[in-house]
């Protein structure tokens, strides 16, 4: 008999019945054919000395069929082949797929991105027809000659987005729910030696309404795939809770084991030992009870622990649990092993608490994703991903938005991460109306409820997780009120939460998405009764996570705000190579050219599609640290360390401090950190040297906190804090160096404007007034003239606010310049030339003067000025620009770096002195755009490998770059672009990594450029402070011809 999941079998509720019968795969209310109860992840061995090794590939009782297996797509489920469950059937014409592998990664179709809208029309339950792809799988196994007389399952981890299975030509059943596992019962219809499955798998289903996360749509099989045998009496499931007395002192072990036998009633025993977290695994509890086992059977065991140790992120500890099932004789038919943490969740006082204590949850949202794999990740990927997150101070993930990978639970648990399990549920482009949404639709209540207790019933034991979330974005109501309930019923220990609720009952935490940091505020002033956590916030696609330290301001500032997790941890695109042989990160239109899609805006990590880190991650290291230095009185080294731990202590970490002058150190040391208790502050004073009063030099201080041995995943000396002071040194200028050179002289002709003599000549365009010719000694120190610059390639949060329209006036507005006049004169030993302009664009002028002296130095003066009483948008920047010829592709600064920064995202660049290759500066976002910008530059130069070349003073902070590119090649162009399907940010197809490599570099010499913003990637603009008024402006830097061997920085300090 068909063992059915569905609606109307369950009795939750009485609906009417459709009016004709319909396949399973679009009727919402069939979820599951002959599928076996969900249970906790885990696997059972045959020994205690197995289960202890925990290696379940390596057991004699697993058989994996991931690998290839023949395959066959079509378009239409009309074309599938028929028969092909059956042994006989002839599929030597089929090609070959992974198993586990999505369809379009493989080969087969194509991926599509869609955020808000359903990739097919939508009228529930109905499925498209004519074009909704097909795939058919068939695999030959050999059942082992020990599995004889024991029950065999197939285990699926995550099949998209419908599942059916056939051995040996024989229905077994049906699955929906890609990221719970679907398992059968394979007994009935084994024999011995070689045995056939076939399994199918529909594109879009059902099922498919509730899976439309804002992630790649793919196909297929997207997780692991085997066989697992058990005796006719073997441990089912267990569940474990762990729990504390008020005082933290004392632990109980709740444990339920279930049983089942399929065989006729027999005498088993099950046994429990619970092992300490010491090293030499300490037994603290045990227990074991006989029972007579028909069909099922539950044995519980209760056990106290004094004093135990606390599981947290930041204190994992886990005790060993072993489960054993005996027969009659003592023999072990199976034993289980399972990691467990005693701690406690709970929201009092409005805070989310965890032994006690109320935590700061600094986190991220995690999609399962891999570049070259589309949604089948490896446990090497999963490790490098926590590994990441712990060397970034990255305490809680959110399982965005589905369960993942036991694995990875495995990994949180093992290594502390704070999670978030969030149920597979998505109806986005239902849930944006309220019309439309299913949240109050009881019909869809049983396979909500379905994917809601697979997730718990699997991930239920995990310590790392916190909190259940009902799903996202998928409507409010009844159906919602119901799973809420459930979960509570079911789990008292774990609050539960749900964005869309609100502040609704069916909802523990007030879990706003991209909050304004005055909504923010506003919730914290108002509201007491419970915790306001972000559920995603800092949209990082593209150059983004600007403003991050004021969101944590305010957050640090309300008891009831408790931090966040950012939007989100990995882009999504994927690897393809382009018709000339580049790696490309794909996306949007690379997909399907002719198929609407949202481009980009699936790229919004921290890290690449590869890990690599985007430079905005050490922005998030810096706001997380948990660490803050601050100086009490620096001139007798004195300071005050506060550890911002909740439960872990400052012991295993060392102080480490150094002085440096003008980037050059000077002196260092390094000492034990002051034992600071959890959340505490204590002063530290440090030996550091007599520095002079005054000095030609600045002096920066830059204390760390450093492990001073391996913890976790982290490794000796890695550092998870830092702060800089600046040191009370005045700094004095050097008399610049007396050159002998013969007097300029000027030269008007009708093309260009040349100051000059033996050594230096210069040239100024008599059209455009622009520094056209910049010689020394010869050699060419320009290929493309020094311009005025009000703009800057638009970031992707740029295109989301819609800056190329608002900021249209300021691109090329230096090609509109009308020059009105260029003057030169000869004062003393040196030439001024100044150029003034006015624009078409607005009211004022714009003027730069010029002031050259014999030894080719020449000192900029711009000047914006605009006029009273006229509307004008906000600047991206207000600066200038020029091109050098590409051997000068060696950048060397005094400023932040060295990494990236800009003027809302700044801190975790340290100031000092850096130099690199030019092409090395450039950072590759999926999609062009602005990047490399180096914040509160003192000078920047360009050189060739024998050190000659031109140094860039400023007379006050500046902020700069350099490209080994034209601006063009990375700008956007309103005509490359075409409306994305949700309307949410242009749809463009240009790729970072195509941008070409020239022979020259473009240098930016910034006075000020906008920040690059990040509270939302589709409308919210950067912040007033960080942006550029239109106003008047008006800055200076000179420029300084470099000899090989010249010093930039000793240069940079004479005047």
């Amino acid at each position: 008999m068909k063992k059915v999941s569905s609606l109307l079998l369950a009795g939750i509720l009485c609906v009417p019945a459709m009016a004709t019968p319909r396949a399973p795969w679009e009727d919402h209310r069939v979820f599951g054919i002959n599928k076996q109860d969900p249970r906790a992840s885990g696997f059972a061995y045959s020994s205690v000395a197995a289960a202890m090794v925990d290696d379940y590939q390596q057991s004699a009782n697993y058989l994996s069929l991931n690998g290839l297996w023949q395959f066959n797509w079509q378009r239409s489920p009309k074309d599938a082949p028929q028969g092909f469950e059956q042994p006989d059937f002839d599929d030597s014409q089929w090609q070959q797929i992974r198993v586990p592998g999505n369809w379009e990664v493989e080969g087969f179709g194509h991926p599509i991105y869609l955020d808000e809208r359903y990739p097919f029309d939508a009228t529930w339950p109905d499925v498209p027809k004519d074009y909704n792809p097909i795939g058919s799988y068939r695999n030959s196994f050999e059942l082992p000659q020990n599995w004889q007389g024991q029950q065999v399952f197939i285990h699926v981890g995550g099949a998209r987005s419908s599942l059916e299975i056939w051995l040996n030509g024989q229905y077994i059943g049906f699955s929906q729910g890609a990221k719970t596992p679907a398992e059968f019962d394979l007994t009935p219809y084994l024999k011995p030696g070689k045995n056939l499955i076939a399994m199918q798998i529909r594109r879009w289903t059902d099922a498919s309404y509730l899976e439309s996360q804002d992630m790649l749509r793919v196909s297929g099989i997207e997780r692991d795939v085997y066989l697992y045998a058990t005796p006719k009496q073997h441990l089912y499931d267990f569940h474990v809770r762990p729990t504390l007395n008020k005082a933290l002192d004392e632990g109980k072990l709740a444990l339920d084991v279930d049983l089942r036998n399929y065989a006729g009633p027999a005498a088993v025993s099950v046994a429990y030992q619970l092992l300490d977290p010491s090293r030499e695994m300490q037994l603290v509890a045990s227990g074991e009870r006989s029972v007579t086992l028909s069909k099922t059977a539950s044995v519980q065991f209760a056990a106290s622990v004094k004093k135990p140790r606390l599981w947290s992120a930041e204190t994992p500890n886990l005790y060993t649990l072993v489960m054993t099932i005996k027969d009659a004789d003592g023999q072990v038919l199976q034993s289980v092993r399972d990691d467990i943490g005693f701690r406690n969740i709970a929201i009092e006082g409005g805070q989310l608490k965890v032994n006690g204590k109320a935590i700061y949850i600094r986190g991220v949202n995690r999609h399962e994703t891999d570049p070259r794999r589309g949604h089948v990740v490896t446990r090497e990927s999963m490790q490098r991903d926590i590994k990441l997150m712990k060397q970034h101070n990255i305490n809680a993930v959110r399982s965005s938005h589905y369960p993942n990978d036991p694995y990875w639970y495995d990994l949180t648990d093992k290594y502390g991460m704070y999670v978030i399990d969030e149920a597979n549920i998505e109806s986005h482009p239902l849930a944006i109306n309220k019309d439309t949404q299913i949240g109050d639709e009881l019909s869809w209540l049983p396979a909500h409820l379905e994917r809601t207790k697979r997730m718990f019933e699997r991930d239920k034991n995990h310590p790392s997780i916190i909190v259940w979330s009902l799903g996202n974005e998928a409507g409010e109501g009844r159906v919602f009120e119901a799973t809420y309930k459930w979960l509570k019923e079911h789990d008292g220990s774990r609050p539960v939460q749900y964005e869309p609720a609100g502040t609704e009952h069916y909802t523990d935490i007030f879990a706003p998405m991209y909050p304004s940091i005055e909504r923010l505020e506003e919730y914290a002033k108002t509201h007491k009764d419970r915790p306001g956590i972000m559920i995603e916030y800092a949209h990082a696609m593209g150059n983004s996570v600007g403003n991050l330290q004021d969101y944590w301001d305010v957050i640090e500032k309300y008891d009831v705000l408790q931090g966040g997790y950012i939007w989100d941890w990995v882009d999504q695109a994927l690897e393809y190579t382009n018709d000339k042989g580049q790696k490309i990160w794909a996306y949007g239109k690379d997909f399907h050219p002719e198929l609407p899609t949202d481009g980009n805006f699936l790229n919004n990590g921290l890290v690449n599609p590869d890990r690599e880190p985007h430079p905005h991650l050490l922005e998030v290291k810096k706001v997380y640290e948990p660490v803050k230095f601050k100086a009490l009185d620096i001139s007798k080294g004195l300071f005050e360390v506060r550890n911002k731990f909740i439960f872990a202590s400052l012991q295993g970490y060392d102080l480490a401090w150094q002085i440096e002058a003008d980037g050059e150190l000077i002196a260092k040391g390094r000492e034990p950190m002051p034992q600071v208790a959890a959340g505490s502050t204590a002063k530290v004073k440090l030996a550091l040297p007599v520095l002079p009063k005054s000095a030609s030099q600045e002096y920066i201080l830059t204390l760390s906190a450093r492990l001073n041995r391996p913890m976790g995943l982290l490794d000796d000396n890695h550092e998870v804090a830092f702060e800089q002071f600046a040191l009370p040194v005045k700094t004095i200028y050097l008399p610049q160096p007396v050159v002998k050179a013969q007097p300029l002289s000027i030269n008007k002709g009708s093309t260009l404007l040349k100051v000059g003599n033996e050594q230096v000549q210069l040239a100024f365009d008599a059209t455009t007034g622009w520094l056209s010719q910049y010689q020394v000694q010869g050699k060419a120190l320009l290929k493309a003239p020094l311009k005025v610059n009000f703009w800057r390639p638009p970031t992707d949060n740029d295109l989301g606010n819609d800056m190329p329209r608002w900021a249209a006036i300021w691109q090329h507005a230096e090609d509109r310049l009308k020059l009105q006049s260029l003057t030169s004169k000869t004062v003393k030993t040196e030439v001024l030339v100044s150029a003034l302009y006015h624009s078409p664009d607005f009211k004022g002028s714009y003027q730069v003067q010029y002031r050259v002296t014999a030894d080719g130095r020449v000192a900029v003066n711009s000047k914006l000025d605009l006029a009273d009483g006229q509307e004008l948008p906000k600047l991206p920047k207000f600066g200038m620009q020029l091109q050098s010829p590409g051997e000068y592709g060696f950048v060397s600064w005094f400023g932040r770096g060295p990494h990236e920064s800009y003027a809302d995202r700044f801190r975790s660049a340290r100031v000092g002195l850096y130099q690199a290759q030019v092409r090395d500066q450039i950072h590759h976002y999926v999609r062009p755009q602005e990047n490399a910008n180096k914040q509160d530059l003192r000078w920047i130069a360009l050189t060739n490998e024998q050190g000659a070349g031109l140094l860039a003073v400023g007379e006050q902070l500046m902020s700069g770059s350099a490209w080994p590119y034209l601006q063009s090649d990375i700008d956007f162009y309103t005509g490359d672009s075409e409306a994305s399907a949700s309307g949410l940010v242009p749809v463009t197809s240009s790729h970072g990594l195509e941008v070409p490599m020239r022979d020259l570099v473009t240098l930016n010499l910034d006075h000020k450029q906008m920040g690059v913003g990040g509270d939302t990637s589709w409308g919210r603009p950067v912040h007033d402070k960080y942006s550029v008024p239109a106003q008047d402006y008006q800055y200076g830097f000179t420029l300084i011809p470099l000899s090989a061997g010249d010093n930039p920085a000793r240069l940079a300090r004479t005047k």
